[in-house]
């Protein structure tokens, strides 16, 4: 595969060279992606068929969920693309989704579910290829870096709620964001599809400002080009948050958060989550109780804690941010929408709002990769990360076919059946109709001429 050579680093001088020395140090350049086209055309549909028609994913193939009907697409069909554009809804923008539900309305409406599952599953795919390419810099042994970037496709965490639609997509564009933050290529185009990445990410997630320091690090680097992910978050977080402050949201619940249930609810949501997956954890904790916590968290914090102790600057820069992140967004997000069902407690545990779970255990995925990407020159250290390397890829393997066997299912009422329904209604003289979708309770009114206008 042709690839641009590594630039030559540009040595800093003046008042901030030791900054940008740091900098540059912990954002490593990435080398050129090994291998050819063919490869990579490959394993990206590979990882669209994964989305698409293993068992968690076909049913996205005929179900619409929440969001993606009920505001995505009735606005699409009622509003013009602008007003839909720059209008917020939960409290922020959601510019990727506004943009893909315009040009999918333009199809049939039983052409809608698979419609947005297809696009869903490309927009995944190539995250986890920019993921690939990105993490060069920092993860040098291949394999590792494989099964890193294939995780943001085959990662069993939150997709009977994650998989196939454009309302939790913003999960996946937030760790895209971080990725393309992290990212120094050698050519200028590849750096201008980063900025691009992380601008559409800023516009369709509130979380992606989180990032603001990461992005202020790529402003002392030494080359303009290296600057261009910072400037595209920039612009896209200025647009984000004048229209955060311009909008309202109405919080799902006002429980007070119990802090020991936090802790728990953290650690099945993150690191049990992340090894176990979200429909086995439902089946596996309530049997084994706090040892299923006590074992992932060990798990996890092996190769964290050798990357910390013998890592070299860039892996201790990346574990610290990665774990960082992780805590913070699952915590964040837990304690904004805190309500009883959340407890650990819970009959359904982590399958209530499992969603939460996506990206803070990406980023948890992230700093155990950049621990077990290191081999100690120690004998000691070395066989405890080489049999941490054996652990976590068994456990990770056990569970993605775990997920494959339990499913998830959405058992409700197919889009096609829904369509069928509403043009019914509309036979019987009814001057709208309700188009019903996943998760129970969810529904949009679309006018009975547009359901006959769009019946092809």
């Amino acid at each position: 595969m042709a690839v641009a050579e590594d630039r030559p680093e540009v040595e800093p001088s003046g008042r901030f060279a030791t900054v940008r020395r740091t900098v540059a140090t912990v954002l490593p350049q990435a080398p050129p992606l090994p291998g050819r086209a063919p490869a990579y055309v490959g394993a990206f549909l590979v990882a669209v068929f994964l989305g698409l028609f293993t068992p968690s994913g076909r049913p996205h193939l005929d179900h619409l969920w929440a969001e993606d009907g009920a505001r995505f697409t009735v606005d699409a069909l009622r509003d013009s693309f602008w007003s839909n554009l720059v209008t917020p809804y939960g409290g922020y923008l959601h510019t990727v989704p506004r943009l893909i539900a315009e040009p999918l309305s333009l199809l049939p409406l039983s052409a809608l579910a698979p419609g947005i599952a297809v696009v869903v599953a490309i927009l995944r795919a190539g995250i986890a290829m920019l993921v690939f390419a990105a993490s060069g810099g920092h993860l040098r042994w291949l394999p590792v870096r494989v099964v890193h970037a294939a995780l943001v496709v085959v990662l069993p965490a939150g997709n009977s709620e994650a998989l196939g639609n454009l309302a939790n997509l913003h999960w996946f564009l937030l760790y895209g964001a971080f990725w393309a933050l992290l990212w120094r290529p050698a050519s200028r185009a590849a750096n201008i599809v980063a900025a691009v990445v992380v601008l559409l990410a800023a516009l369709s997630s509130a979380l992606v400002l989180l990032l603001f320091p990461l992005a202020l690090l790529r402003l002392a680097l030494p080359d303009w080009r290296d600057r261009y992910a910072a400037i595209g978050f920039g612009v896209g977080a200025v647009v984000q948050a004048v229209a955060m402050l311009n909008a309202s949201r109405v919080p799902y619940a006002d429980d007070p958060v119990d802090p020991v249930q936090l802790l728990l609810a953290s650690i099945l949501r993150g690191p049990v989550v992340t090894f176990v997956g979200s429909e086995a954890t439902p089946h596996v904790y309530p049997r084994f109780g706090n040892l299923v916590l006590l074992a992932a968290v060990l798990l996890a914090l092996v190769p964290i804690v050798a990357g910390l102790l013998g890592g070299a600057r860039p892996h201790r820069f990346l574990i610290l941010l990665a774990a960082g992140y992780s805590g913070l967004i699952l915590v964040l997000n837990l304690v904004v929408n805190w309500t009883p069902a959340l407890q650990v407690q819970h009959p359904l545990v982590v399958q209530i709002s499992q969603r939460y779970s996506v990206a803070p255990d990406l980023f948890l995925c992230t700093a155990i990769a950049a621990g077990l990407d290191l081999l100690p020159t120690r004998r000691w250290a070395r066989n405890i990360v080489l049999a941490t390397r054996v652990a976590v890829a068994a456990v990770l393997f056990v569970s993605f076919a775990a997920h494959l066997r339990l499913g998830p299912r959405l058992d409700g009422l197919p889009w096609n059946t829904s369509v069928a329904n509403a043009r019914q209604q509309c036979a019987t003289g009814a001057p709208d109709a309700m188009l019903v979708h996943e998760p129970a309770g969810w529904f949009f009114i679309v006018p009975c001429q547009l359901v006959d206008a769009k019946s092809g």
